[in-house]
């Protein structure tokens, strides 16, 4: 286990290091999800094909500090993912030339967002980006989303009295989610800006649509790449000819990061 200090709250994550020193990636999981899910499996199949891998918690998720728990902050997770590529240059394993993020569903949003203001303060920090299934809209259903709000405003009135942080399930009992967040407008916009090679991996996801998807991956800039993986829904592509995935994921980066 690895961490960082950030002011008073501690990050903690988990390093994949390659054999010997060269390229690295980061790797953002979905909303509200720890890095133990999904991420140690690619992060390995990574390392063993010569990429160091970092998969952390962001603040108040999984191992990582902060309060209260689970409370998903996009602008947050972007500011994170800055202090964890200010991390990992510092390892002796990683050329600081050859450093990627990789972002899925959620992190996906998050990684783009972070790459671009990367691009535009920090040069030539993050080189390349993949994000799987990227949660394009979060703003969930319009119905659902007015109580939560609602929901949400109490709470700030009850924690301003001194009770504690109110929860909500992630998954109700019958599967369907309370979404009611918004990935802020402003973010969007930071994607013509990206100016680093993208690879974007869409599928038959009802989750996050294909179609807003593709109309995202028309605001990037050159140079991009997209990869469609039919018949796949939002998580279902981990099951299966994942090595397939990977292996294509593999020679992006080779070809992007040169190595």
């Amino acid at each position: 286990m690895s961490s960082f200090q950030l002011s008073t709250v501690t990050l903690r994550g988990c390093v994949l290091p390659a054999s010997k020193r060269g390229p690295a990636i980061i790797m953002s999981a979905g909303f509200n999800m720890p890095k133990d899910a999904i991420l140690p499996d690619i992060g390995k199949w990574f390392q063993e094909h010569g990429i160091s891998c970092l998969l952390f918690d962001s603040q108040g998720i999984g191992s990582s500090d902060g309060e209260p728990r689970n409370d998903v902050d996009a602008r947050q997770q972007a500011e994170h993912l800055h202090d964890a590529v200010t991390w990992f240059l510092e390892q002796p394993y990683v050329d600081d030339t050859k450093i990627a993020l990789w972002g899925l569903c959620f992190g996906g949003n998050v990684s783009l967002a972070a790459a671009a203001f990367e691009r535009r303060n920090f040069s030539k920090r993050v080189s390349a980006v993949i994000a799987v299934a990227p949660l394009i809209d979060s703003t969930g259903n319009p119905e659902r989303r007015q109580p939560i709000l609602e929901l949400a405003m109490h709470d700030r009135v009850s924690r301003l009295a001194g009770e504690e942080p109110m929860y909500l399930p992630y998954v109700n009992e019958d599967g369907s989610v309370p979404n009611g967040l918004q990935m802020p407008a402003d973010m969007m916009p930071a994607l013509d800006r990206l100016g680093i090679p993208v690879e974007n991996r869409i599928s038959f996801d009802m989750s996050c649509p294909t179609k807003e998807q593709l109309q995202c991956f028309e605001l990037m800039d050159e140079p991009k790449e997209l990869d469609i993986l039919k018949g796949k829904g939002h998580l279902d592509w981990v099951f299966g000819d994942v090595e397939s995935i990977l292996e294509r994921q593999l020679d992006f980066l080779k070809r992007r990061l040169v190595f």
